[in-house]
């Protein structure tokens, strides 16, 4: 596995960003977050770009870099005015400090500002740019999902949580992510999407049994 110093060096960074945050919001008793929705994300980004660079091809360096930059500036839940556009700017200064292969600056900057860009609005030979926008929508399809949707409720204390209302919001939440499908720069992303929202589905569906005493 390809693991420079400087992606050690981001991921340790982002790693202790969003868990000085999340300790906040979901505390536990020996002092760490029991969950931590943003690295728990990211590292799904890494593991789904991976996979989607062993199958269209890419620049590794500039597709991981991009990965755990992009996300910088949102370290759990909230998203502040521009997260991509603080987080671009920011990489373009700290990347060469951390011995990122200079050339590929601008591509890592461009990925990341363009990762939260309308869909199908990448131009065809901006390809790691594509990957990491795949990448990233993927990890909003599928069962880990909901996992994810379950486990940041805490963060939602007066937000009142039964079975049922899991159910709902789980539907709710499928509905308004399965439109992604046919949006996917990659046909295998595509495939991959649909997989998935089949997989989720079937939970949602099985979940709504059981709840129904059906």
């Amino acid at each position: 596995m390809h693991n420079p110093e400087w992606l050690l060096r981001l991921r340790n960074e982002l790693s202790k960003i969003s868990g000085e945050v999340a300790v906040q919001i979901w505390p536990s008793t020996n002092g760490k977050p029991y969950f931590n929705y943003r690295l728990e994300h990211v590292r799904q980004v890494e593991r789904d770009a991976r996979w989607l660079l062993n199958l269209v091809g890419g620049d590794e360096d500039v597709v991981l870099a991009a990965v755990w930059l992009h996300d910088r500036f949102q370290p759990q839940l909230e998203s502040p005015e521009d997260h991509a556009g603080l987080a671009a700017g920011w990489a373009a200064g700290y990347l060469p400090e951390i011995g990122f292969p200079e050339e590929k600056i601008n591509q890592v900057v461009y990925a990341v500002e363009m990762h939260s860009s309308p869909v199908q609005s990448l131009p065809e030979d901006a390809h790691e740019a594509r990957l990491l926008w795949d990448a990233d929508k993927l990890t909003k399809l599928g069962p880990l999902s909901v996992v994810n949707m379950i486990a940041v409720m805490p963060a939602y204390p007066d937000h009142s949580m039964n079975s049922g209302e899991i159910v709902r919001m789980a539907k709710q939440e499928l509905s308004r992510r399965q439109t992604l499908v046919d949006y996917f720069y990659f046909e295998q992303s595509r495939e991959r999407a649909r997989q998935r929202v089949k997989v989720q589905e079937d939970f949602i569906r099985q979940m709504s049994r059981d709840v129904a005493g059906v």
